[in-house]
């Protein structure tokens, strides 16, 4: 379905370009190509303008924008007309029936329709540029017109004698020029992000989360910021936000894996019709026709397999001891069980540990900490000298447990982390325990690094203050873990720039998704369903 709107944006960008020949000093026979196309001689500042508009509508046609190809048709009848009428030559006139057909033979390749939001955003600007214009207008009662206009923008032909504002007419063209592209951009752009799922959705999220064949992705799929999409027959889901254009889902679908392949390709259809660029984050399953770069991994414990014996295990042994001896005790209990005095304390534990900062995340972070809100969730709490000092929350799906938040506060003693994972993963009967993310441990990991290598390694390195990288990664190598391969999927080469700043604003940005009722589901346990 791509050929017809591939085959007809190449030649529709050619005729942009022939119309803007006026604006160079080109040969007399590229002029006469021009006149061809225009079918009448225009300025050069308006053969700039219509030959960038229908350039903007080439573009249009690659992206699959219905919206390019209705413009493109006004364009070529009022052409017909035209010519009908006698004003243009009448010779183009096969030449613009021609081209009609074969947008109208496009436009069932071209899947994005304007978004209603988008065609209202247009009419406003088109009417805010006429009420501009003439109010101008009204401001110089002196103008007087001495003959219709005649020139290609305005379609009439003629010039306007304005007496003490020889400005305006040029003032007024130029703001029509303005206003026709920006109502064209708009009418091409994406349809606009759609709102978060309501509880209905997350509610059916909730139920698919748990179902054993859901990935430990999974749980961050109920985060209150997040849209879905559902496979045909509803039993698999993705999450995802749109930023920038981009509809970036966070890890695989959730819910039955024999579903999880219609759900992509619900997803990316959806994708299509919005005219979305789809993306990725943290993806561990093959996505077929899609482009894929490795990120890092997810590190995951065994708790059936681990222990603290052995030589390999003695940093994380000697950390629990030194917590031991400094009389650090550990309880697991379900978030929403938590006491008000004991929400307080962790509460000021998250804010001494951030320094302040706001929570960020998206594809490996729940939000609402400590609130309660995300029912599945457990919290391993540290005290020392009859207080709180570290905690971590987990989140469960059908996998087991993962671990969405580590805080300690400045004070506690060296090794609470370490003590919360052993003791967690210690009382869990789960088959699997998501830790941290290791970013590009691969090339943290090996010490026979190539010069480019060599060069990156130094970047994380240095930026290790700010972005914890390396050191998370050393913490997470103590424990002796299983890795999960994660990958960043994408649909082009072309949609990389897109996709990285939407990526980056989505971790590292704050977001303040919408209050809504908790999510009615089974508590957790530290048990396999």
């Amino acid at each position: 379905m791509d050929r017809p709107r591939n085959s007809l944006a190449a030649p529709v960008a050619g005729v942009a370009i022939l119309i803007a020949v006026p604006v160079v000093d080109a040969p007399g026979w590229l002029h006469r190509l021009s006149f061809v196309a225009t079918g009448r001689p225009l300025a050069p500042e308006h053969a700039l303008l219509l030959g960038l508009a229908v350039l903007i509508a080439a573009r249009g046609l690659m992206l699959g924008r219905r919206a390019a190809a209705y413009g493109l048709l006004l364009v070529v009848g009022l052409g017909v007309l035209a010519a009908v009428a006698g004003e243009d030559p009448l010779w183009r006139l096969p030449l613009l029936l021609v081209a009609a057909l074969a947008l109208l033979r496009t436009l069932e390749s071209l899947p994005v329709r304007p978004h209603p939001s988008r065609v209202r955003a247009a009419l406003r600007t088109v009417a805010t540029v006429v009420l501009v214009a003439a109010a101008a207008c009204l401001l110089f009662a002196r103008v007087s017109v001495t003959s219709l206009p005649h020139d290609a923008v305005a379609g009439l032909g003629g010039s306007l004698d304005v007496e003490g504002a020889s400005w305006l007419p040029i003032a007024l063209g130029l703001l029509g020029w303005i206003g026709l592209i920006a109502a064209v951009q708009l009418l091409l752009a994406p349809s606009p992000a759609p709102v978060p799922g309501d509880e209905s959705e997350r509610s059916r999220v909730a139920e698919l989360v748990a179902e054993p064949g859901s990935g430990t992705l999974a749980p961050f799929a109920l985060r209150q910021d997040k849209t879905y999409v559902f496979a045909p027959g509803g039993r698999a889901a993705i999450g995802y936000r749109v930023l920038f254009g981009v509809a970036v889902a966070g890890g695989d679908p959730v819910g039955d894996p024999r579903s999880h392949a219609s759900a992509m390709g619900a997803f990316l259809a959806m994708c299509l019709r919005n005219g979305w660029r789809p993306a990725v984050l943290a993806a561990a399953c093959d996505w077929p026709g899609m482009k894929q770069i490795g990120i890092g991994d997810e590190v995951v414990l065994r708790p059936p397999e681990f222990t603290l014996s052995g030589r390999s295990m003695r940093n994380v042994r000697q950390a629990v001891q030194r917590t031991v001896n400094a009389g650090v005790t550990t309880e697991v209990l379900p978030e929403r069980e938590l006491s008000p005095s004991l929400r307080a304390e962790l509460r000021e534990i998250a804010r001494l540990s951030l320094g302040g900062a706001a929570e960020r995340g998206f594809s490996m972070n729940l939000d609402e900490l400590l609130t309660g809100r995300h029912p599945g969730c457990v919290v391993a709490v540290a005290h020392a000298g009859g207080r709180a000092v570290a905690f971590q929350r987990y989140a469960s799906c059908g996998s087991g447990l993962s671990l969405d938040a580590m805080r300690r506060h400045p004070d506690a003693p060296n090794g609470v982390h370490e003590r919360l994972i052993a003791d967690l993963v210690a009382q869990a009967r789960v088959p699997e325990v998501s830790l941290n993310f290791a970013a590009f441990r691969e090339l943290l990991d090996t010490k026979d690094r190539t010069a480019a290598e060599q060069v990156g390694y130094r970047v994380l390195h240095l930026l290790d203050p700010l972005i914890a990288v390396e050191s998370l990664y050393l913490f997470n190598r103590k424990f002796r873990p299983s890795y999960q391969p994660r990958s960043v999927v994408f649909r082009s080469w072309s949609d990389l720039a897109w996709v990285a700043a939407a990526l980056l604003t989505l971790e590292f940005g704050r977001t303040a998704p919408p209050r809504a009722e908790a999510v009615t589901a089974p508590e957790t346990r530290l048990e396999h369903p």
